[in-house]
């Protein structure tokens, strides 16, 4: 339901919000941005993210993102990092700001552990490190006061094995919610960022 509402928001930012009424987006932008995504604390996670715009259409964006959770009985940590480049299409407005579609990547890793121990007092645990690419479309407005808002609706797939170190595999099963969180096979990649461009 979470992803459904999400994606709702994301899709209404995009399509309805005219590009036209923001009138604060007269000036040029200055290089640079950096940003959190909000939404990502839904999935109890931090992320952040640094775009640069190399030309102007063109920009390189790296996010770095970290998550300790429990799921069930299921506890898990991990990091991640996502390079993106993006092109900016809009004929009056230069990068990073106005609409843009965007290929990225996803490298992530995560130590999932039970709290269960084997005959020898060992507690269960595994490692998961999924890699991935995806594709999304996005607008970010870039306002006179230097703050900026950045809606995307991205698609994916990353793909990656659990290894066990102690217990079995299903020992892991997080469910649904953890396979949301752990992103494995296809995945949607809605957003919104919150920044400051400088």
């Amino acid at each position: 339901m979470k992803n459904k509402i999400i994606l709702a928001f994301a899709a209404a930012a995009l399509f309805f919000i005219p590009t036209q009424q923001a009138y604060a987006q007269a000036q040029q932008p200055k290089r640079a941005v950096i940003k959190v995504n909000p939404l990502s604390a839904f999935a109890l996670t931090g992320s952040g993210f640094l775009e640069y715009a190399i030309t102007d259409n063109l920009s390189a964006q790296l996010g770095a993102s970290v998550t300790g959770v429990s799921i069930s009985n299921i506890k898990f940590k991990g990091y991640g990092f996502t390079p993106e480049v993006r092109y900016y299409f809009s004929e009056n407005k230069v990068a990073p700001m106005g609409p843009y579609v965007a290929g990225y990547g996803r490298i992530r890793s995560f130590k999932l552990t039970v709290e269960k121990q084997d005959e020898e007092g060992r507690d269960y645990s595994a490692t998961y490190n999924p890699v991935g690419a995806g594709v999304a479309i996005g607008n970010q407005w870039v306002f006179n006061s230097g703050f900026t808002f950045d809606v995307f609706l991205g698609a994916g797939y990353n793909g990656g094995n659990l290894k066990v170190n102690v217990g079995t595999e299903e020992d892991f099963d997080t469910g649904i919610i953890g396979d949301m969180i752990l992103g494995g096979g296809f995945s949607v990649r809605p957003g919104i960022t919150l920044g400051y461009n400088f």
